[in-house]
């Protein structure tokens, strides 16, 4: 048996594409039983509330959804990698190779969660991670018009400690610098000694 994970189905490409267009709000995919092969476990258009109540503490799911941005107002693609935790341990091992995988399938995912009961895959949560993860927070047609304030002009603390006296420094010329004592010469090794 392979432990790569199996993405070829027909059927997967078609309910992703279904959601990337519209036609779903969401799709939930499950291992065939006894293998590392994906299904369609489900698909619906009722929402991330009707998408809640579909993952299952003993199984390894990957859900694909498409939500309305708050911020935005656009479309934006959520996938949750579930890993209940009734999963044997022999699956959990084999969950992040394979959601990472999966990623790579669901091309134009925004935002990725990694859940593994029930409050990590509420509406309220999937929402905010969504709205923190637009980049977008606009908050300008909330504020109110700024009062004009002129532009004060900086200071500075810095006070000099002293003044060189150029005309003293001219007088004295440049100052000599000590002279490095000459380099000892060396020896020549006699042939003997080698």
């Amino acid at each position: 048996m392979s432990l790569q994970v199996n993405l070829s189905s027909r059927e997967l490409s078609t309910a992703y594409k279904a959601v990337i267009d519209g036609d779903s709000d969401w799709t939930l995919f499950t291992y065939e039983r006894g293998g590392n092969d994906l299904k369609v476990q489900a698909s619906g258009n009722g929402g991330l509330e009707e998408l809640e109540e579909e993952f299952s503490d003993g199984r390894i799911q990957y859900a694909f959804t498409r939500v309305k941005d708050p911020n935005t107002e656009l479309f934006k693609f959520v996938q949750i990698n579930w890993c209940g935790d009734g999963v044997p341990e022999s699956k959990k091992g084999l969950f992040h190779t394979h959601s990472s995988a999966v990623a790579q399938f669901l091309k134009g995912t925004h935002v990725v969660i990694n859940a593994r009961n029930e409050a990590d895959v509420s509406p309220r949560l999937i929402m905010k991670r969504v709205e923190e993860a637009s980049g977008s927070k606009y908050s300008v047609h909330k504020e109110s018009a700024r009062k004009y304030e002129p532009i004060a002009p900086v200071g500075t603390s810095y006070t000099p400690i002293g003044k060189p006296d150029i005309g003293a420094l001219r007088k004295t010329g440049p100052s000599s610098v000590a002279a490095a004592p000459p380099a000892k010469k060396a020896r020549p090794i006699p042939l003997t000694a080698i």
